[in-house]
C-alpha cells in the first residue's frame, strides 16, 4: 500500500468538523475570559445586521448608553442594578464582554 492510498487519507468532512470544534473552543474561551469585571457595566455585541440605530435603541433598554464601539453594533451600557450583561442579552445582544476589551469607543 502506498502512502497516498484512499484508506490512508483523512476525509475532508472530518477535518472540517475538527476545525469547527477548535474554533468553537477558542471562541468560548475568549468570551469567558472577556466577561465584564464590573457587573454594572458591559459592552453588548448586537447582531451586525441590526445597524447602529437599532443597536442603540436596544442598548438603551438595557441601561444608560456610555459609548459606541468603532463597530456600530457594539454598545457599552451602565445598569445601576448591577446586571448589565443580563439586561443586554434580554435586549437582544448576542453576548456581552468587558468594556475594557472594546477598542476605540466613542460617546
Amino acid at each position: 500500500m502506498s502512502a497516498d492510498s484512499p484508506s490512508d487519507r483523512i476525509p475532508l468532512s472530518s477535518l472540517v468538523f475538527a476545525g469547527l470544534i477548535g474554533v468553537t473552543g477558542v471562541a468560548a474561551a475568549t468570551l469567558l475570559g472577556a466577561r465584564p469585571l464590573d457587573p454594572s457595566e458591559a459592552a453588548g455585541v448586537f447582531p451586525p445586521w441590526w445597524g447602529r440605530e437599532a443597536a442603540l435603541v436596544a442598548a438603551a433598554d438595557a441601561g444608560s448608553v456610555l459609548a459606541v464601539g468603532t463597530l456600530p453594533f457594539i454598545v457599552i451600557v451602565r445598569a445601576d442594578q448591577g446586571d448589565a450583561s443580563a439586561r443586554l442579552r434580554r435586549a437582544g445582544a448576542l453576548f456581552s464582554i468587558d468594556p475594557g476589551r472594546v477598542a476605540s469607543c466613542s460617546v
